[in-house]
């Protein structure tokens, strides 16, 4: 028997359309990189607060899902055109959006700094805003 998952639900992403569209949000932080006695720390991207609260909320409403094939997604069209095009993500359904988060949010595992980036190119931003938007649709 094969569990049914739960529906994503946007409600808890939407608040973070207003969090990232205030000017003075900061996503993270980069950290490490130096060199101590010979031992070097690598370079970390440390979120923020309400970034992290966002990654939580994902996970929590069911975004980040363990039946995507997440890598596979990375290197597909789908995402390619998504990918910081803020008017694509505007129209993106929920089966693309649950594809979109949890690509990047699981490969910001393999990948330091991919939601920080998704972030600086408009991608995260975008998808709140559609959070927003579907909320207020549900």
């Amino acid at each position: 028997m094969v569990d049914r998952l739960p529906p994503p639900d946007p409600v808890p992403l939407a608040p973070f359309a207003a969090v990232f569209a205030d000017p003075g949000f900061a996503f993270g932080s980069w950290g490490g990189g130096g060199s101590t006695d010979g031992v070097v720390e690598m370079p970390y991207f440390q979120l923020s607060a309400e970034a992290g609260a966002f990654v939580q909320a994902a996970y929590a409403a069911h975004w980040v899902r363990p039946d995507i094939d997440w890598s596979t997604f990375a290197g597909s069209e789908a995402y390619r055109s998504l990918r910081g095009d803020p008017a694509r993500v505007a129209m993106a359904d929920t089966d693309l959006l649950a594809r979109m988060l949890t690509m990047l949010i699981r490969g910001d595992r393999f990948s330091e700094g991919l939601l920080a980036a998704a972030f600086a190119d408009g991608t995260l931003p975008a998808i709140a805003r559609r959070m927003a938007v579907l909320a207020e649709q549900a």
